[in-house]
C-alpha cells in the first residue's frame, strides 16, 4: 500500500492527499489498517498534535478495462489499460476542507478562531504518467466538484496541479520502500482557501488581511517503509516533509515554512 494512503495528515491540514499510480496487480486485493500520526494542525502551522490514522485500499484489476482502485483517504482511481510506457488515470478524490476548531486526539485547537469553516468537496481530475525502470514521472490535475465560499470570498471550483516522481523499491524480502517527490501549483482561489485571509476574516480573527495569488504552493517529499511480518500482516511507518514557496510563505497563517508529519500503521491484507 502506498505510504501516505495510511496517513490522516492531509485531513488535519486540509490538503488533499496525493494518489500515486498503483502497481499492476494480477489478482484483486483488500488491505485495511490503522494507527497513529503526528502532524501540523494545517499546512504552515507550527503546532503539532496526534491524529488517528486509518487506511483502506481495494484493488480490482481487469484484462480489458485496466485497474480500479478504491482507497481511503485518497478516493477512487481508474488506470486505463497499458498500451505503452505512458499511462492515463481518471481520479475522484476528496478535499476535507478546514475547520475553525480543529479536533485531534485528546482535544481541540482554536488557533483559527474567527476564520470560519471551509466546506468539504469532492475532487475530480486526471493524471498522465511515464513508466521508468525505477519508478514513474507524473503530472496530475485536480478540481473541486462544487463551488465554495470562505470568509465571504467566492472560491468557485478550486484547482491545483501536481508534478513529480514516485517509486517503490524492495529493500529485502520483507521490507519495501515507497518514496515520492513533487511540487504543487494552485490557482488563486485554491491559495486563498489555504493561505488567504479575507477582510471579513481579518475583522473576526487575530490575522491580518492577505490575498494570495496563484503560483507554486509547496514542494513535498514522502517516504514510507513497509515491514511484512507475515503474508497478511505488516507494519508501515512514514515521513512527509514539505516546504512552502512563493505566496504561501508570506501568509499570516504560516508559522513555519517547513513542516513534517510522521505515522505508524498496522496493516492486514485479505
Amino acid at each position: 500500500m502506498q505510504a501516505q494512503a495510511a496517513a490522516p495528515v492531509d485531513e488535519a491540514t486540509g490538503t488533499p492527499v496525493a494518489v500515486h499510480p498503483p502497481a499492476a496487480p494480477t489478482v484483486p486485493s483488500l488491505t485495511v489498517g490503522g494507527g497513529l500520526a503526528v502532524n501540523p494542525l494545517y499546512e504552515g502551522s507550527s503546532r503539532y498534535e496526534p491524529f488517528p490514522s486509518l487506511a483502506a485500499k481495494a484493488v480490482l484489476p481487469s484484462d480489458h478495462w485496466g485497474t480500479f482502485t478504491l482507497s481511503f483517504p485518497e478516493g477512487m482511481r481508474w488506470d486505463l489499460p497499458d498500451v505503452s510506457n505512458v499511462g492515463l488515470a481518471f481520479l475522484l478524490g476528496y478535499d476535507p476542507g478546514r475547520k475553525e476548531k480543529i479536533r485531534y486526539l485528546g482535544g481541540n485547537n482554536h488557533h483559527l478562531r474567527g476564520m470560519g469553516d471551509l466546506d468539504s468537496t469532492a475532487l475530480v481530475g486526471a493524471e498522465a504518467y511515464l513508466r521508468l525502470p525505477g519508478g514513474r514521472l507524473y503530472v496530475r490535475g485536480m478540481q473541486a466538484a462544487s463551488s465554495r465560499d470562505y470568509g465571504g470570498d467566492d472560491l468557485g471550483h478550486t484547482t491545483y496541479l501536481e508534478a513529480g516522481a514516485a517509486s517503490s523499491l524492495p529493500l529485502s524480502s520483507a521490507l519495501t520502500l515507497d518514496a515520492s517527490l513533487y511540487g504543487t501549483w494552485s490557482d488563486s482561489h485554491d491559495m486563498m482557501a489555504r493561505f488567504g485571509v479575507t477582510g471579513r476574516q481579518a475583522a473576526r480573527s487575530d490575522f491580518s488581511e492577505y490575498h494570495a495569488g496563484d503560483g507554486m504552493r509547496d514542494v513535498t517529499m514522502k517516504t514510507a517503509v513497509t515491514w511484512h511480518l507475515q503474508p497478511q500482516i505488516a507494519l508501515q511507518g512514514g515521513l512527509k516533509v514539505y516546504s512552502l514557496v512563493a505566496g504561501a510563505r508570506h501568509s499570516p497563517l504560516t508559522d513555519d515554512t517547513v513542516g513534517a508529519g510522521v505515522f505508524l500503521n498496522a496493516l492486514y491484507n485479505f
